[in-house]
């Protein structure tokens, strides 16, 4: 119950972060791309799921991470560029934030679809079926694996580019893209295996 409780906040707390960061750096497509994908999801899960999901219950406002993660397909078309420098991609202005906030979304978006296809490959044999609801359980039930994962990813980045390099963090090489997604998958791998243990135990 704590656990629930404790990723309860932790969405509240992405979603008012969120809002206010897009809000403050103009970002309004992706901001209400972001709000009509959670009403969206809202009204059709009501139809599907009565009583169960809907905009006026708490169970749409733990995927914040699906509604950022597609809205931000907004941010990446208005300034995400090539470099000059082969390999290197940046974010034309915009907010720092919001730049890093956009890539590490990303990036465990596509180590996430990916395990999801590896798992539909393999589902039933072996213990799929147990990797299959633990990724469900981190991605809906338990976003805090998730957040902590992005914040993680975020700090890296920022400190690499900025401290290490610096540079400005806007600029992402293919070197550094493809590391986080290597981090990721790391994350979500250690996520999985957390949530298994506790079926076992």
């Amino acid at each position: 119950m704590l656990m629930m409780d404790l990723n309860f906040w932790l969405a509240g707390l992405y979603i008012v972060v969120f809002l206010a960061a897009a809000f403050r750096a103009g970002e309004f497509q992706w901001l209400w791309a972001s709000v009509l994908l959670w009403l969206g999801v809202g009204i059709i899960g009501a139809k599907l799921l009565p009583g169960i999901w809907g905009i006026t219950r708490l169970s749409p406002l733990y995927l914040p991470h699906l509604y950022v993660t597609l809205g931000s397909l907004f941010f990446f078309l208005n300034r995400w560029k090539k470099t000059e420098q082969p390999g290197g991609w940046h974010f034309e202005g915009g907010s720092v934030f919001l730049s890093l906030f956009a890539v590490s979304n990303v990036l465990l978006s596509l180590v996430f679809l990916l395990f999801g296809v590896m798992v539909w490959y393999q589902f039933p044999n072996g213990i799929t079926a147990y990797i299959a609801a633990a990724m469900l359980n981190i991605y809906v039930l338990k976003p805090g694996y998730w957040f902590i994962a992005q914040a993680v990813l975020m700090s890296v980045f920022y400190l690499h580019r900025s401290v290490i390099m610096k540079q400005s963090p806007h600029y992402f090489s293919s070197k550094q893209l493809n590391a986080g997604l290597m981090l990721a998958a790391l994350f979500q791998t250690a996520s999985i295996v957390l949530n298994l243990l506790e079926v076992r135990y």
